[in-house]
C-alpha cells in the first residue's frame, strides 16, 4: 500500500489484518496535520472507555501519547464511532471535531496507529446498539491484542 506521508522526511503506511484479513488497525507515519472544524450544531456524547499513558514513546513536540478507547455519538444525521488509538495529548476539547486519532512523533509531524471498532455484522444499528456493543468490545480477546500491540510502539534508535 502506497505511504500516507506528506512529510518531506517520508513515512510508511501499515495495515494489520486478522486471520480472515479484516483490517484490525492502521499504522501510518510522516503524517502532517493541521486540525480545524466548525463547531458542531448540537454537543456530542464524548466516552472514553479506557486511557493508558505511554511514557516509552517520545514525541519531539513535548506532547504526552496515551492509548485510548473511546466512542464519539454526533448529534443529527452521522452515525456513533468508536475507535483506539494512540493519541498526543489529554482528553480536553475531544469530541469537538470527531475523533482525531493522531500522535505527534517529530518536530514537524506525526502518524497514526488505529482502528475502528465494529461488530463484524456489517448491518447498520441504532445508536444505542452500537455504543454498548463497543462497551462490552473491551472485554474481548480481541481488544486485549489490539491494546497490546498498539500500546507496544516505541520510538526507533
Amino acid at each position: 500500500m502506497p505511504a500516507l506521508a506528506n512529510d518531506p522526511a517520508g513515512g510508511v503506511s501499515l495495515e494489520v489484518l486478522d486471520g480472515g484479513g479484516r483490517i484490525l488497525a492502521r499504522l501510518d507515519t510522516g503524517v502532517i496535520t493541521d486540525l480545524s472544524c466548525t463547531e458542531p450544531a448540537a454537543p456530542a456524547s464524548y466516552v472514553e472507555y479506557e486511557s493508558v499513558p505511554m511514557p516509552e514513546l517520545d514525541s519531539m513536540q513535548g506532547t504526552d501519547q496515551r492509548f485510548v478507547y473511546r466512542s464519539l455519538a454526533p448529534s443529527g444525521p452521522r452515525n456513533a464511532q468508536a475507535t483506539y488509538a494512540v493519541v498526543s495529548g489529554g482528553q480536553e476539547g475531544q469530541g469537538q471535531c470527531g475523533l482525531f486519532d493522531f500522535v505527534t512523533l517529530t518536530d514537524s509531524s506525526g502518524g497514526r496507529f488505529a482502528g475502528e471498532y465494529g461488530d463484524g455484522s456489517g448491518d447498520a444499528q441504532d445508536t444505542d446498539t452500537y455504543l454498548d456493543g463497543a462497551e462490552r468490545y473491551r472485554e474481548t480477546q480481541e481488544y486485549s491484542d489490539i491494546k497490546e500491540m498498539l500500546t507496544s510502539l516505541r520510538n526507533a534508535d
